[in-house]
Parts: C-alpha cells; sequence; structure tokens
C-alpha cells in the first residue's frame, strides 16, 4: 500500500480543521538565517524569501523574480505551481488568493511562520478586497508542526546525513585533542570539519567546556586550554539539507583524574544505557525521562540532573516530542528524539552523554554511532 505524500497528509489535516486552504509565509527569523522549516516541509523550497499556499486541490509556491527557476526545481516535482509575486504582500497577497480562486474561503495561517508585520500586511491586504469575496482568514492549528513529529523515509534520510556528518566531525577532531588546545580552537576545528564533511552550517553553537566549566549544561567555550585528566563536554550539531544533528560526548585526554567524575560518568552511561532500552512506544514523555531519573537518583544525583531527557530532532533542532517531567506526549513510532542524561556538579565538573534514536516497531534504534568512551575508559 502507498503511503500518502506530504500534500495528501496536509489536505487531510485541512479537511479535519475544516480549512479550504493554508496559508505558510515565508518570514525568516532564525539566528541562522535558515528558510522557513514549515515551508521546506511542505514545498521544498529552500529561498530565503517566498510563501507556500496549499487548498483542497492546488498547491502553490509564491516567489519572486529572483527564485521562479529554484522554487521550478525543488517545489515543482512536490506537486507545486510557482507562481510569481510581485511588489509589495499588500500586493500581490490579493492576487495570489484570486489566483487560487479562494473567494469567501476558510483560510488558515501557519502562525509559527509569520511575523507580527506580515501579519499586519496580510490584514491590510484583506482589507483591500472587496467584502464579498475576501476569504474568512483565521491562526491555524500547527498543522505542519504536528506532521513533521513523525519522520518519513526521506525524512530519515536526510537526518542519518545530518548525522553522520556530526559523527564523523567529532571523531576527526576528538582524535587530535592535546592538552593546551583551547575550548573555543576545539568548537572552531569541529565546525570546520563538519563544513568540510558536506554540512551547510551548524544546527546551534557548539559548546566545548572541559573541567570545571563543564558544569554548566549550556556553556559558551572560552579562550582557557583543556586539561590532561579533566572531562572535556562537546556539544555539537551538523546542518544539511536542511536537516539537524544533535551529539554530546563527554571526553578526556587520557584519564579522568577525579574520582568522583569517573564514577558520575559511569552512572550517566548507565542512565542513558536504561532510557535507550527502555524507551517503547505508547510511553508518557515523563515516564520515558524517569527511565534515565530513576538511575541518576539512586546513585544519589537526583538533583545534579535538573534539565529533560530529551528533545525532538528534525528540521529544527528543538521540536515536538518533549522527554521530560512535565511533558504532555506520547512517544509513537517515527518519532525521532535525543536521550541525554546529564549529571553537573558546580565547582568540579559534568558529565553528559547524547544519542538521537528513531522510534521503530515500538523500540529506539540508535541513529548517532561516534564512539564513546565506556565507563573503564575514563
Amino acid at each position: 500500500m502507498t503511503k500518502p505524500s506530504r500534500l495528501e497528509r496536509i489536505r487531510a489535516a485541512l479537511e479535519e480543521e475544516r480549512l479550504d486552504a493554508l496559508f505558510i509565509s515565508g518570514a525568516v527569523d532564525d539566528v541562522y538565517g535558515r528558510h522557513s522549516q514549515n515551508r521546506f516541509y511542505a514545498s521544498g523550497f529552500t529561498g530565503s524569501a517566498g510563501a507556500a499556499l496549499v487548498t483542497r486541490d492546488r498547491a502553490i509556491v509564491a516567489v519572486d523574480s529572483r527564485y521562479l527557476e529554484q522554487a521550478g526545481r525543488e517545489s515543482q516535482p512536490r506537486g507545486f505551481e510557482v507562481w510569481e509575486a510581485k511588489g509589495r504582500q499588500t500586493t500581490w497577497l490579493p492576487e495570489l488568493l484570486k489566483y487560487a480562486a479562494l473567494f469567501g474561503a476558510k483560510l488558515g495561517i501557519s502562525g509559527a511562520d509569520m511575523t507580527l508585520r506580515a501579519h499586519e500586511a496580510v490584514q491590510k491586504a484583506l482589507a483591500e478586497m472587496p467584502w464579498g469575496k475576501r476569504p474568512t482568514v483565521g491562526l491555524a492549528s500547527p498543522i505542519i508542526e504536528k506532521l513533521r513529529v513523525k519522520k518519513d523515509a526521506e525524512e530519515l534520510a536526510g537526518l542519518q546525513r545530518a548525522i553522520d556528518i556530526g559523527d564523523a566531525a567529532f571523531e576527526r577532531v576528538e582524535e587530535r585533542l592535546e592538552q593546551g588546545m583551547t575550548e573555543k580552537g576545539i568548537a572552531t576545528a569541529i565546525e570546520e570539519a563538519m563544513r568540510d564533511l558536506g554540512a551547510t552550517g551548524v544546527s546551534f553553537d557548539t559548546i566545548v567546556a572541559g573541567g570545571p566549566w563543564a558544569a554548566l549544561p549550556h556553556a559558551a567555550p572560552r579562550d582557557e586550554p583543556v586539561r590532561e585528566g579533566e572531562p572535556i563536554v562537546i556539544d555539537m550539531g551538523a546542518l544539511a539539507g536542511g536537516y539537524c544533528s544533535d551529539l554530546t560526548r563527554t571526553t578526556v585526554i587520557g584519564r579522568i583524574e577525579h574520582p568522583e567524575l569517573r564514577v558520575i560518568y559511569e552512572i550517566v552511561y548507565n542512565a542513558q544505557q536504561a532510557a535507550i532500552e527502555g524507551v517503547t512506544k505508547g510511553m508518557p514523555g515523563q515516564d520515558a525521562h524517569r527511565l534515565a531519573h530513576d538511575v541518576i537518583t539512586k546513585a544519589g544525583y537526583k538533583e545534579r540532573f535538573g534539565h529533560g531527557l530529551g528533545h525532538g530532532v528534525g528540521l529544527e533542532v528543538h521540536e515536538d516530542p518533549y522527554l521530560g517531567l512535565s511533558s504532555e506526549d506520547t512517544l509513537e513510532d517515527g518519532m525521532v528524539f535525543t536521550i541525554e542524561p546529564g549529571i553537573y556538579l558546580p565547582g568540579l565538573g559534568g558529565v553528559r552523554i547524547e544519542d538521537v534514536v528513531v522510534l521503530e516497531n515500538g523500540k529506539a534504534r540508535v541513529l548517532s554511532h561516534a564512539r564513546k568512551l565506556t565507563p573503564a575508559g575514563v
């Protein structure tokens, strides 16, 4: 049986929402200047300006003249028409709605993709349309975001490519670590390695934290040198083909010297293994978190594991589902998420180990394979 295409799934969602169309703005507000993830998911278009409109029987990408050829290559194979947007949005939007024959239709707007300024432009454009021909407009539920939670085969392939790049970059840099290298220098080397291996950028700012600085879960790398015998937490991600990776390893030059840090490495390692082996289809995100949390709690470090166990990964490095004590999500096959327990001891250091997994046939399959220290190796 052939699985429904993305357009078919979007249209099925429109039917459930009792909408005639969904408008996905092309506003870019990502700190790295990436394209709109929802627009890309629906249409495949990667340009920095443009919008998508999906109706019950048509799919249109609206772009200016700079992107006509690009949109044709990227979006037409996905079933989208390419329509040239001329002038300001207040001018071309009414023309697009006329082109799509959305007179009096019920139009939903993807709120996650629209800035306040763009929303004002939409309202102005609608106000200038004849009353009887205006569509009814309102914010749609997160239709695209809900579809993105479960990855299809194409997405899994894109994710695996980004993950493989991150894995290879980590191993390339880790084998060259030596005392005296700075945290910033290591972060730069990792980012250069990812780009050399095919990444278009990073999925988030690289974290490198050595010694006591590793007690900060999201520490920014410094000009400080790393030292032999101290744990080094490296949290990194590659961006490739629009998809993100997310990998954390705690490594060391030589062996970890402080006995308590060796102990917490083993605890975190075991907690992660318990979670990877224990997550199942139908499990609430809260219960998934407790798989690792219970291991850390029994070892006496409950108060030193303050963040959630994991989060979804895809076109964004943080998306649904969330695995944590406040989670309201339920794990389902097709979901891709991280498993990343950690213990952080102020003034001494910290340990975090993170892998990306996909839930398949009710169990987790690990997608990231960068080498990690075993408890015997620390």
